[in-house]
């Protein structure tokens, strides 16, 4: 049975050797759970007596190992705090005020007049949130309202289904943040602007692209995953319109039966995520973002029936203002799996930046390392908004495969090759000492929109500093087992 503030992770190794390179609401009150009149049954385990939980919420569980269960409402219109002690439950969606309504021109306002609900949901270090197995539970931030969700190396907040263990996949939705950043699909500012999200979880988007949705810090989301019809999936973290005023830091997605994380338009960043057995693709952008990610550890799901990439991005949306998709990506490891013969996809006229990278396959099916296969990405290359600088690779080849294809592929790949380097012979030797110089980067290459203070110093290629001692920054707080 889960626990709460399990320590989730022993001394875990990985063989990188060659790939380094407001209130709680209300008091507490007590809730019998019954079992008629529409009641939602216990949990899987639940081991007698009643919880014990807040005033604000409506419908408690059996407790678990003595645990507390109470259960999310629908809606959270005032900021709230779940705490450690207590394992909170989503039996469908939970959504974190009200900003996923049409909004009106004027930021703050819904079109219908009311007010924007700006609610803080607190989530405790060491906090369990429990979607119930086999369904659709997920929980929306909405526009105006934030999470600040704290954990810790030793007591990370994990999001997982209802079930025992922290190991499968599609067992119910996952996280969404939205925000009033840049979608390029709102393109007639200063009207309003309602992107309709995936996973339906209502509107999303704006015209700032420094707006903050909050803190995850040491957050786990495993074992979600969601498929209302093909193309409208929740991922394991969906950020939509999501700004740079938010904060995401020591992020594991694990599992995810889709995506595990993707990147809707916004100007969101973030440092330390580890992408491990997600049955999709494991970073996935569209629409504008321009984001910045670094020390990334991405271990593709290599089960045989799977078929996704390390990245698959695109632009996709409006390109009337010409707001591309270019964000960058420095200090990563993608290493590659499944039935996916390819590892990173730049399509519908994406742009993008990666630096100081890695990529390579599990097993031997994989072959292609880059793939192009459009041309308004191939354009992006020879115009500077795709660029790819201090690379290694480990795969057969990396190559141009395009149906639509009218360019000259030498002249492309030509540009590429200056990039990359495929020659293992001198692939030691520039694991470890070589600068990230993103202010450098910028200035030769002006379409860059990398944001050069964001970045940390590094002097190697790959997620892990090959001169670590002792204990990795991933190491700790992952799923057991998961690397």
């Amino acid at each position: 049975m889960k626990q709460a503030r399990q320590l989730l992770m022993a001394a875990t190794t990985i063989a990188l050797a060659g790939l380094y390179g407001c209130g709680s609401g209300g008091d507490d009150t007590t809730i019998n759970y019954t079992s008629g009149g529409g009641s939602t049954p216990p949990l899987t385990g639940g081991t007698g007596g009643p919880s014990t939980c807040p005033a604000w919420i409506t419908q408690a569980r059996s407790k678990i190992d003595n645990m507390n269960v109470c259960q999310l409402p629908g809606r959270i219109l005032e900021s709230r705090v779940l705490t450690r002690d207590t394992l909170w439950y989503m039996a469908g969606t939970v959504k974190v005020g009200n900003g996923d309504a049409d909004m009106s021109a004027t930021p703050g306002v819904l079109a219908d007049t009311t007010a924007v609900v700006n609610a803080t949901l607190t989530i405790e270090s060491g906090t369990e949130i429990l979607g119930e197995t086999g369904s659709f539970a997920n929980m929306v931030i909405t526009r105006g309202s934030k999470i600040d969700a704290v954990g810790t190396a030793a007591e990370p907040i994990i999001f997982s289904s209802s079930d025992a263990g922290y190991d499968g996949s599609g067992e119910w939705g996952g996280l969404i943040l939205h925000g009033y950043g840049v979608h390029n699909k709102c393109i007639a500012a200063p009207g309003p602007c309602n992107v309709d999200s995936e996973g339906n979880s209502g509107k999303a988007g704006g015209y700032d692209n420094t707006d903050n949705s909050g803190r995850l810090r040491y957050v786990v989301v495993t074992e979600g995953g969601y498929e209302f019809t093909s193309g409208n999936e929740i991922n394991g973290i969906s950020f939509v319109s999501v700004g740079s005023g938010t904060e995401m830091s020591y992020i594991q997605v694990n599992s995810n039966a889709d995506d595990g994380v993707e990147f809707y338009g916004g100007d969101v960043n973030g440092k330390y995520l580890v992408l491990t057995g997600n049955r999709d693709d494991s970073v996935d952008w569209d629409e504008g973002w321009q984001g910045n990610l670094q020390h990334v550890l991405v271990i593709q799901e290599d089960a045989p029936t799977t078929a996704g990439n390390a990245i698959e991005a695109d632009t996709e949306g409006s390109l009337a203002l010409g707001i591309y998709s270019t964000p960058t990506i420095a200090n990563a490891t993608f290493i590659g799996g499944g039935e996916q013969t390819t590892l990173w996809v730049f399509k519908k006229s994406t742009g993008g930046f990666l630096l100081n990278s890695l990529g390579t396959f599990a097993d031997t099916a994989g072959t292609t390392c880059v793939d192009v296969p459009d041309l308004g990405s191939e354009a992006n290359i020879g115009s500077g908004l795709l660029d790819l600088n201090n690379i290694i690779f480990g795969c057969e080849f990396f190559g141009i495969d395009a149906t639509d294809d009218t360019l000259n592929d030498a002249t492309v790949t030509k540009v590429l090759d200056t990039r990359l380097d495929v020659n293992y012979a001198s692939q030691n030797a520039r694991a470890s000492g070589v600068p990230l110089d993103v202010a450098g980067f910028n200035a030769g290459n002006p379409a860059s929109t990398a944001d050069a203070a964001f970045f940390d110093d590094t002097d190697y290629i790959g997620a892990v500093d090959p001169a670590t001692t002792g204990a990795a920054w991933f190491e700790g707080w992952t799923i057991e087992g998961s690397l």
